[in-house]
């Protein structure tokens, strides 16, 4: 097994979270042994085990032939937005489930938390990452950052993986990414004459990890694993961890949640600290990931 530094998923922020959660499920697909964990240089980088992807090149190979398949095509292209009457979503689910257990049923279900309905439009409740509204379509937005990034995917992926973070996608980060938020006070010009930027790859594998922290619903309440409450304000929470470790264990330590990752007032073996990042919810229904700070540590604990 060779370790690979992933120089530009940072453990520390949102979107490099996720995407190094989802880079792990997908090269676990051809190397069922993969790992993944963290290691500390000026913060928490992400490093990549594995005895088949053992370069950058491999690891570039790999994810730009992932943009050639047609399984993001089947995640994506089920509907044209997440929230449906649920007879439809129902109909979509037993389709996708009756054709074989497949990349579509996965999404399926996670992507809905099934038992949720909104009482005055009789929508499913949608993915506490669902953060789009209005105009915005969370599978239209995926599907347009895909398209872009079928174009130059070698960069797309040396970009979102290895750096440095350009922003050269022309397309909305889906609010996953803090670095995109638009603050009226810091722009000399309203943000809504900007248009939005991503780092395309890294929202991709984002949104590939989101079947390891699926909604589902509690007597009619939508949850989504990752996600806390506090009063009216919602978290999304992740460990770091330095022990390298494969997809299913990743999928389980993601869903036993933060009480599973505590060992009396500190952290259990492996875990290295705990980051939080605020879900700030403005306008219609739009929301973004606010910049994270660790709420516990082996040498900080907070909260």
């Amino acid at each position: 097994m060779k370790s690979l530094t992933l120089s530009a998923l940072i453990g520390s922020h949102p979107l490099g979270a996720l995407a190094s959660f989802g880079l792990l499920r997908l090269v676990s697909a051809i190397d069922p042994l993969a790992k993944l964990a963290f290691v500390q240089r000026d913060d928490w980088i992400a490093s990549l085990e594995s005895s088949v992807v053992t370069d950058e090149a491999k690891l570039i190979e790999v994810l730009s032939h992932w943009l050639k398949t047609n399984d993001l095509d089947e995640a994506l292209g089920w509907a044209t937005d997440v929230r449906m009457e649920r007879s439809a979503y129902v109909k979509a689910l037993d389709k996708a489930i009756t054709a074989s257990p497949s990349v579509r049923s996965e999404f399926l279900s996670s992507l809905v938390a099934d038992g949720a309905v909104d009482t005055q439009k009789g929508l499913v409740k949608p993915s506490a990452f669902y953060m789009v509204s209005g105009q915005q379509s969370f599978l239209g937005g995926l599907r347009e950052i895909l398209a872009q990034a079928r174009t130059s995917p070698e960069a797309i992926f040396q970009e979102a993986v290895f750096g440095p973070w350009r922003y050269r996608v022309r397309s909305h980060s889906l609010g996953w990414d803090p670095n995109t938020e638009r603050l009226h006070a810091l722009r000399s010009f309203a943000p809504t004459s900007e248009k939005p930027s991503c780092i395309a790859g890294a929202v991709l594998l984002a949104f590939w990890a989101l079947p390891t922290m699926p909604a589902m619903s509690n007597e009619g309440r939508p949850q989504t694993i990752g996600f806390a409450r506090r009063g009216r304000d919602q978290y999304f929470c992740w460990p770091i961890f330095s022990k390298p470790i494969d997809a299913p264990e990743l999928t389980t330590l993601l869903q036993v949640g933060a009480k599973g990752w505590r060992c009396g007032q500190g952290l259990r073996s492996g875990i290295e600290a705990v980051f939080e990042s605020s879900k700030f919810v403005f306008g219609q229904g739009y929301a973004v990931l606010r910049p994270a700070r660790a709420i516990r540590s082996r040498s900080v604990v907070s909260g």
